[in-house]
């Protein structure tokens, strides 16, 4: 190997081509329905045999199926694409098979994104129905066409269900399939109409809340009265906080008010839509609530929410918001309080607070973890003293974490120099070819060629610069952030607990993206802000 080459340390490429003509080579399947209804969980079983049969045909060896059961419009909202995707990177599949591409995910940029990802680790992307293998398509051509054709079949079908739903609105039929508590479809499916096990204690929740009664208490006695929850599960704060806030029963239907749009990365985020564009038709069904009724429940829920708010000084109510995982299922850890007691009565103003995993993923023991949130903040400003003490050990524990110190950052630099020199060098030598021609010493022809030459590289030195840049430039805001903070905090650590509540919160969610807590109040990893 020659030395240049050896001594940049670089990857040994996997190239996915070579296990084209392997036999038994370990796949997974992957299958993705929108919908948990009968027919949907029958459509399951079926790709799995299309897959299972393929598999054997051809000669591979189908170790497991990766089944998500979600939108596939968006393949970061999906656990088991994930669970691939990890799957690949540690070496335990070398491919992965599905009926369809639209199957893996219905955006371009998301097919895209997963096809280089399984390429970079030296796997393969087949799709049954479209005959295509990521092997033998180097350009992505084939790949952006049939993902292209499948985002547009979303958007069409989308499209279509929206004018539907939009037309049924404006003649005042609903378009929920899942009515609100106290309600239940017509016979045709187009009208909501009074359910009459539920109405009665829709009107119990109203009653008890006008009578001063909060939003936990009511939930509480609902439970201890036996009654189920919409879900049949048992009732909570939220559960009473959304039936009362719903003005569905004013006997009023309301449709296209939001919508959704998603940000670069993908994400979805829910919009309010402009009020010209609100459906709203009145008397689409009957009551449960009077206007002045509803108007004074909303009353009472907007002075609460206010009293709640004035006894915060900032914006986010909890340090560790946002921030803090469970070690043991991955799952966001949310902060929340309890009113205290004092001989068995709620004391007012004061109150616990807590941090909780709600353990919804079903992967922690207990089911629900609670953390005392004054420990758990003092672990945390803990943390962040013992990193920003030592500045040496804090820049190496960030380039440990980030890609954007791969290459030596003075490397990068000094060949960015060299760039810049052969660029102007380029710059004369092309002024010197012009002069050249005027004065005759060369032809038009040799002229032209030896321009087109230094203008290709030009072009290539370009973009070789641009991709230095970019790379110095994310080294370098990284370091002036980390180094900013550093320099204001390094005076301030041995009074770290002292600090203001909001001047905490600046520093954490400024330095840490993820930390890892057990339950024993021990800390597992720390994920950095890298960007």
């Amino acid at each position: 190997m020659p030395a240049h080459v050896a001594g940049r340390r670089l990857e040994v490429l996997t190239d996915p081509k070579d296990t084209l003509e392997q036999k038994g080579v370990n796949i997974g399947g992957y299958i993705r329905i929108s919908t948990r209804k009968d027919s949907q969980l029958s459509s399951i079983e079926n790709q799995k045999k299309l897959l299972s049969q393929w598999a054997e045909v051809n000669g591979y060896n189908l170790v497991r199926f990766y089944i998500d059961v979600k939108s596939g419009e968006y393949a970061y909202l999906r656990d088991e694409m994930n669970q691939l995707r990890e799957d690949i990177r540690l070496g335990r599949i070398k491919g992965v098979v599905t009926k369809e591409i639209s199957r893996t995910s219905r955006d371009v940029m998301d097919i895209l994104e997963l096809k280089r990802e399984i390429t970079y680790y030296g796997a393969f992307f087949i799709s049954i129905k479209e005959n295509y293998d990521s092997r033998t398509d180097d350009d992505e051509f084939l790949l952006v066409l049939h993902a292209a054709l499948a985002q547009k079949e979303r958007k069409t079908t989308a499209s279509r269900v929206k004018v539907t739903q939009i037309i049924k609105a404006k003649e005042g039929k609903t378009n929920v399939p899942d009515p609100a508590y106290g309600y239940k479809l017509s016979e045709d499916g187009q009208h909501l109409v009074v359910n009459e096990d539920t109405a009665p204690i829709y009107r119990l929740i109203v009653e008890k809340f006008l009578e001063g009664w909060g939003q936990a208490k009511i939930a509480k006695y609902l439970n201890q009265l036996g009654i189920p929850s919409k879900r049949g599960c048992k009732w909570c704060s939220n559960a009473i906080k959304t039936i009362l806030s719903n003005p569905v029963y004013l006997g009023i239907t309301i449709y296209n008010t939001t919508t959704r749009v998603r940000d670069s990365s993908g994400k979805q985020k829910q919009v309010m839509r402009p009020k010209e564009e609100w459906i709203i038709r009145e008397g689409t069904h009957e009551p449960l609530i009077t206007p002045e009724e509803f108007e004074k429940v909303q009353q009472i829920m907007q002075r609460r929410r206010e009293k709640d708010t004035k006894e915060w000084t900032c914006d986010r109510k909890y340090l560790g918001s946002s921030i803090l995982r469970c070690a043991e299922c991955g799952g966001k850890i949310f902060g929340f309080r309890y009113p205290k007691r004092v001989k068995g009565k709620k004391a007012e103003g004061k109150y616990l607070y807590y941090y909780r995993c709600m353990g919804t993923n079903g992967k922690c023991s207990p089911p629900m973890k609670y953390w005392h949130m004054e420990r758990v903040d003092y672990l945390i400003m803990e943390l962040f003293k013992s990193i920003f003490a030592d500045k040496e050990k804090l820049m190496q524990a960030i380039k440990e974490q980030s890609s954007i110190f791969d290459q030596d950052t003075d490397a990068l630099a000094g060949e960015r120099e060299k760039v810049r020199q052969r660029l102007d060098q380029i710059e004369k030598a092309m002024r010197k070819q012009q002069v050249a021609y005027e004065e005759d010493v060369i032809t038009l022809e040799e002229y032209r060629e030896r321009i087109a030459e230094l203008r290709e590289e030009r072009h290539l030195l370009m973009q070789k610069l641009e991709n230095l840049n970019e790379k110095l430039a994310r080294s370098d805001t990284l370091m002036d952030r980390l180094n900013a903070i550093y320099e204001k905090i390094s005076k301030k650590l041995d009074k770290i607990h002292e600090l203001p509540y909001e001047e905490k919160i600046t520093y954490v969610s400024t330095t840490f993206e993820a930390i890892y807590l057990r339950s024993d109040y021990t800390i597992s990893d720390v994920v950095f802000k890298l960007t």
